[in-house]
């Protein structure tokens, strides 16, 4: 690249150049320059070196200062007799060229600060260079002293910059000669986006003249690979925008690039237009500010909109279910500032590094639009992607989306014509987030994600818009049975939700499934009437059936909670309750204790046959929950000793059909004289109506 460009080697009597010196304080020395380095003309003159800003780009480097002249004695002093020069550790040296335009003659007792701009090589230290102050003798130099750049740097707490230093004036002749643009490097990312692959680089733009400047249209912006193929660049943010003096200004260049490049060794070149194969007026090494975040880390906001916001990808999960691989990510933003900031608009997208597939996702909560010093929000994003992808894979980008001005000329009524501005909104990448080994249970299942949980205590679940934060919901009831007819196994799962608040509350629809440890998903089924809201500081209890392969042994499941976008909110282990040989059963909200029962035959007025059922139950209600005719009921079934149905009854724990506790017959009737049989059972159900069906879960058997 040093063929590219020929770097001018100017040396005149205006030139400072720079070195150092040992640090000497005079008693007549100022406060504003107690301790500092200087080089002394004598006891009353002295030079000091300040505003030292040293930038390195992918080949060539800048160094830029302010030398100031302190003047204290009681004459003035020309400073066209001395010049500056920068100088390395090997005795190399660099022209120094003042950057604006100032009177040279420094009246006593005042202070002359002269800005100066030097080109060297990229790769100098700062402990390699020293500004060094000569005085010009009939046309020779002779050293007076040198002042450290490391020194001046410390002072400052500033470090080496990757910034390109762009002199305009090489590109539009009329301008100025201090029309000097730094661009200072902040992120880039590598992203998915619109159907292609991108690159976005965050730059900070300085105008460090003393007018309003513009890019002008003859800088290109160019990419380039390690094969020294270049990939156009053009502004995604400020294009066009002008450029108040000593005012940075974020802008954002972007450039469509193959999937398989490589940004080890990529590079953006500032070069005339048409020649950045000859010339090139700036680089930087882009290779090292590519922004890949891991989960949990948290990094500065990437906005000077939002100073002192901090952003991580705090939480991430990936299960691999029927249907792909289901992905969720929390994206928290914190307030590090003493002050208010705006909530930016986020948006994200799941990608698979390789090959061309990605997801949207949004998260639409209500949320306020500013955050306090040291509050946090968080955005909930998920996603489906085919299911033979792995997390190591995989990355998550998050967008904001930003307002660009465009502006158009229009003809007007009067002569001429009338500039007007139009809002095109745009998405850019502030984060990217890598998502191998997402979440603790990885791509294979959530089962090991999930939280430990004890049944009948709330869930904590993650805040959405489409569940009131006044709800309590839980899980208070958790059995299976198996239907050996058509070979599955039924869970039913009882929720209880209660309106913590002060007014009455719909009812959500959240959805549920089971996560099984090896990775297999079992989805709920709602029961078919609910209720349609809750009043308040009252309860209510609807139940999801799921359906289960008979080889599922079930002893390790996790419980997962969505709302009606398919948001998870909460993933929890559950474990199936056994029901007890003796005693009380529990069917959420009553209890039932069968103390005594007997089965015997009947012969009926009709010539038909039936089996009564003598039992003697003892009912309770455990627990103060709104039951309605939605409510489950309990099925009686007669079977035979090879399990065929012979007859049915239904009860409900509402209404007539009513069981209750105390002395109660049941009939069973019309059975065929060649059924009847002293080898049978007596089946006892809790059955809960679905959309699919009827779920059934097996209470009890009563053999005759």
């Amino acid at each position: 690249m040093n063929q590219q460009r020929k770097m001018k080697r100017l040396l005149s009597r205006s030139a400072l150049m720079l070195t150092a010196a040992s640090f000497l304080t005079f008693p007549f020395a100022t406060s504003a320059f107690a301790g500092k380095e200087g080089v002394f003309l004598s006891d009353s003159v002295y030079f000091t070196l300040d505003k030292v800003t040293l930038s390195a780009g992918a080949e060539d480097g800048s160094l830029r200062f302010s030398l100031g002249l302190n003047n204290n004695s009681s004459s003035p002093v020309d400073f066209n007799n001395y010049g500056v020069k920068v100088i390395d550790t090997n005795g190399v040296s660099y022209t120094a060229k003042l950057s604006e335009k100032v009177t040279a003659r420094v009246k006593a007792g005042e202070t002359g600060t002269f800005k100066f701009t030097s080109e060297i090589p990229a790769d100098l230290t700062p402990s390699q260079l020293k500004v060094d102050i000569f005085e010009w003798n009939y046309n020779a130099m002779e050293d007076i002293g040198a002042l450290s750049v490391e020194a001046a740097l410390a002072e400052s707490g500033q470090s080496v910059l990757q910034q390109a230093v762009l002199n305009l004036q090489e590109l539009d002749s009329t301008l100025a000669d201090d029309a000097l643009v730094t661009a200072q490097l902040g992120n880039s990312y590598k992203v998915y986006k619109d159907g292609a692959w991108m690159v976005y680089t965050d730059l900070l733009l300085e105008n460090l003249s003393s007018t309003t400047l513009k890019l002008p249209d003859g800088l290109e912006y160019n990419f380039q690979d390690s094969k020294g193929l270049t990939y156009s660049a053009q502004f995604a943010k400020v294009e066009g925008q002008s450029l108040l003096p000593q005012q940075p200004v974020k802008a954002t260049l972007q450039a469509a690039v193959p999937a398989a490049l490589e940004t080890k060794d990529l590079a953006l070149l500032f070069s005339p237009k048409g020649k950045v194969k000859t010339t090139v007026l700036g680089s930087l090494n882009v290779a090292k500010s590519f922004s890949i975040g891991k989960i949990g880390d948290k990094t500065e906001y990437p906005n000077l909109d939002v100073n002192g916001l901090a952003i991580s990808t705090s939480w991430a999960a990936a299960s691999k279910q029927s249907d792909g691989l289901h992905l969720q990510a929390n994206v928290t933003l914190t307030n590090q500032s003493d002050g208010i900031v705006t909530i930016p608009t986020l948006s994200a997208e799941f990608q698979a590094l390789r090959g061309s597939v990605a997801v949207s996702s949004s998260d639409n909560a209500v949320r306020t639009s500013y955050l306090s010093p040291n509050e946090s929000t968080t955005f909930r994003f998920s996603g489906i992607l085919p299911a033979g992808l792995n997390t190591d894979a995989l990355q998550l980008v998050v967008l904001e989306k930003q307002e660009a001005a465009a502006t158009t000329t229009q003809p007007s009524n009067a002569t001429g014509t009338t500039d007007t501005s139009s809002k095109q909104a745009s998405t850019l990448p502030v984060s990217v987030t890598t998502l191998a080994g997402a979440g603790d249970g990885g791509e294979v299942s959530s089962y090991a994600a999930a939280q430990a949980y004890t049944i009948g205590t709330p869930f904590k679940l993650s805040a959405s818009n489409l569940i009131d934060s006044n709800i309590d919901l839980s899980l208070v009831e958790f059995g299976m049975s198996e239907n050996s007819d058509f070979g599955f196994k039924t869970v039913v799962a009882k929720y209880k939700l209660t309106n913590k608040g002060t007014s009455s509350l719909t009812i959500p629809d959240f959805q549920t499934d089971l996560t099984s440890a090896e990775g297999y998903t079992y989805s709920g089924v709602r029961q078919s009437a609910v209720a349609k809201t809750i009043a308040p500081n009252t309860s209510y209890v609807l139940s999801y059936s799921y359906l289960l392969p008979a080889s599922e042994k079930a002893d390790q499941l996790a419980l997962n909670v969505y709302d009606a976008n398919r948001l998870a909110v909460g993933s929890y282990k559950t474990a199936i309750q056994p029901i007890p040989s003796t005693g009380a059963v529990s069917l959420y909200p009553f209890s039932i204790d069968l103390k005594d029962y007997s089965v015997s035959a009947t012969y009926n007025k009709d010539s038909s046959y039936g089996y009564r059922l003598r039992v003697d139950l003892d009912v309770n209600r455990q627990d103060q929950v709104i039951t309605d005719a939605n409510f489950s009921t309990l099925d009686f079934e007669v079977v035979d000793s090879e399990g065929r149905l012979l007859s049915s009854k239904s009860m409900s724990f509402t209404g007539q059909q009513k069981i209750m506790s105390g002395v109660q017959f049941i009939d069973f009737g019309t059975i065929k004289s060649e059924q009847l049989s002293s080898d049978i059972s007596i089946n006892l159900y809790e059955v809960v109506a679905t959309p699919n069906g009827d779920a059934k879960r097996l209470v009890k058997t009563l053999k005759m």
